[in-house]
Parts: structure tokens; C-alpha cells; sequence
């Protein structure tokens, strides 16, 4: 890169700029790099942050310190010394002790390149059986196709598809598709076998985005539909109407303090239904005692079940 004319404003465009953001202890991803297993994901979410933040060239040794005038050279410092906190607070406690001491972003960008970046058979075939053999299991549809994406997105990194506009390379993109498709339909558990069979019978098939849309939106009926208020199966006997219907209640009765019921289907006020089933013989003498005492006040009645009940 040619040298910088030394009076270029530092504006919002130029590399040199830095927004009140951009601080030493900001953190650009949320995960941080360990090693050789992570090191593919890290590397590319780290990319993609500092091309944003148009910082990229600070690693890939696009942005030299000697292609810029005398005057420009502090501003450099500075977002070096930037660029260096970000790596260090993207990096585990371990790794970050052997980079501590390096003074430019470049030569540890480099440096963890030479380490990790070992793109090996070893990893790719780790990859493809990972994806493979993924099922969903216990996981929640958007868990586990989101599980899923991640793998095939970090081997498509690894194995690139031939992006020309020519036939083969068109068909090729298709099958791998479709694959997408297959191998996300495959891992569904068998509760989804009728929504995978009507996917496969589209005509086109659809995108694996597509499918994993319909399939989020059947699993999102089943829970509305799981939650649902169920009919109460008992009925209520009521000495106005004859019979009282309604749905299942989950508090409790503040009369009698009984779970199960309102305190205006309460049996112990409004009586017990002749066909109802008593439990207990002692809970059928306190049933007659309530359906006799209506003309009694409520006090009264209270003491009547409470007192003790003749053998």
C-alpha cells in the first residue's frame, strides 16, 4: 500500500478511526478461543467482527505501520494496542499468557494461525460423521437444527463448494441441498414422521430453512395445544339450577380450604348430590348434617362437623 498523505482526515471511513465504543476491555464474540477445536469458528466470527469494525487489515498485514506517514504513526500505535486487548479477551487465560507480551496484532494473529489452524482429514471426517449421525433426541427442534447448521457451516468452511455459474457446479449445489435437507429430516424424532412425510412430498422439495419452518411451527401447536385448560370431568350439584358445569379449578376453596373447587361449588354449603360417593362413613354423617342445616347459619354448620361423631 502506497504511503498516506499525513494530512488525511481520520474520519468514520479510515481505517484509524476508533468509536467511543472501542475500548481495551470490549468483548467482540462471546466465545473464546482454546484451541485446536475451536479455532476454525473463532477465527472466522473474530474476521467477521473486525471487518466490521474495518480492523481487519490490522491482522492480515494489510494495514502496515511503515505505509503510513510520521504523523499517523501514533493514531497506528493506538489502534494496534486496541486490536491487541481484543485478541487478548478472545483468547482462554492459558493462550493468553504466551501473547501478552507481543507488541503487534499482525504477528499474533500469526502466530495462532500457525498453531491452530490445522485443517487436517482428522477434523473434516470428525465433521462429517458428526453430521451424520446428529439426531434431535431430547433437544428442542430450533436447538438442534441450530446444532446442526453449525457443524455443516464449519465444514462447508473447511470444503468450500464450487461457487462458478457452470452445470456441474449448479447440479453439485443442488445435491448439496438436498442433502441438507435429507440429513436434517433424518435426525427428527419419529413424533415428526407425518409433518417429514408431507415435506418429502413436495414437488420441488423445499430449502432445509423452509422445512425447519414448518417443522418449528408443528412443534410450536403441540406445546400451545399441551397447555391448554382440559374440560373438568366432574360435575357439580347445585341446589338453584340442579347441575353445575365448569372447568378445572386449581385453587382452593376459602370455606372449607379443600383444593379442587370454588367456594360457590362448595358441597359443604350448597349440599352433596344424592349419588355422590362417600370415602368414609364419618364423611357421609357430616354430608347429611350440612344438607339438613341450610336454614342454619354458617357458624353453626362449622361446629356441627367439627364435633365428634357418635360411635
Amino acid at each position: 500500500m502506497p504511503p498516506i498523505n499525513d494530512s488525511a482526515v481520520v474520519d468514520f471511513n479510515h481505517p484509524f478511526f476508533l468509536h467511543p465504543s472501542d475500548t481495551p476491555g470490549t468483548l467482540l464474540i462471546s466465545h473464546q478461543l482454546v484451541g485446536l477445536e475451536n479455532y476454525n469458528v473463532w477465527s472466522r466470527s473474530m474476521r467477521i467482527v473486525l471487518l466490521a469494525k474495518n480492523k481487519l487489515g490490522f491482522v492480515d498485514g494489510s494495514f502496515q505501520k511503515d505505509s503510513y506517514g510520521p504523523d499517523l504513526h501514533p493514531q497506528w500505535e493506538r489502534c494496534n494496542a486496541i486490536l491487541l486487548s481484543w485478541i487478548l479477551n478472545a483468547v482462554s487465560k492459558e493462550l493468553s499468557a504466551s501473547i501478552v507480551f507481543a507488541s503487534n496484532a499482525a504477528s499474533v494473529w500469526d502466530d495462532l494461525m500457525e498453531h491452530f489452524d490445522k485443517v487436517n482429514g482428522f477434523r473434516i471426517f470428525f465433521l462429517h460423521r458428526e453430521i451424520a449421525t446428529i439426531s434431535q433426541g431430547e433437544l428442542s427442534v430450533s436447538t438442534y437444527f441450530t446444532k446442526l447448521k453449525m457443524l455443516w457451516d464449519e465444514y462447508v468452511a473447511l470444503v468450500p463448494i464450487a461457487s462458478c455459474e457452470c452445470v456441474n457446479s449448479q447440479q453439485y449445489s443442488r445435491h448439496v441441498t438436498q442433502q441438507q435437507l435429507f440429513l436434517f429430516l433424518m435426525g427428527l424424532n419419529e413424533t415428526y414422521s407425518s409433518i417429514r412425510s408431507q415435506i418429502l412430498l413436495m414437488q420441488p422439495l423445499p430449502s432445509v430453512n423452509q422445512a425447519y419452518s414448518m417443522v418449528a411451527q408443528e412443534e410450536s401447536q403441540r406445546i400451545q395445544l399441551s397447555v391448554m385448560p382440559s374440560p373438568d370431568s366432574s360435575v357439580f350439584y347445585s341446589k338453584g339450577s340442579g347441575i353445575l358445569d365448569r372447568r378445572q379449578f386449581q385453587g382452593i376453596c376459602d370455606y372449607c380450604k379443600v383444593k379442587g373447587h370454588e367456594r360457590d361449588s362448595c358441597y359443604r354449603l350448597i349440599g352433596f348430590p344424592p349419588d355422590f360417593k362417600f370415602s368414609k362413613r364419618r364423611n357421609a354423617q357430616a354430608a347429611v348434617a350440612v344438607s339438613e342445616s341450610a336454614a342454619v347459619p354458617e357458624p353453626v354448620v362449622v361446629l356441627t362437623l367439627l364435633m365428634p361423631l357418635a360411635s
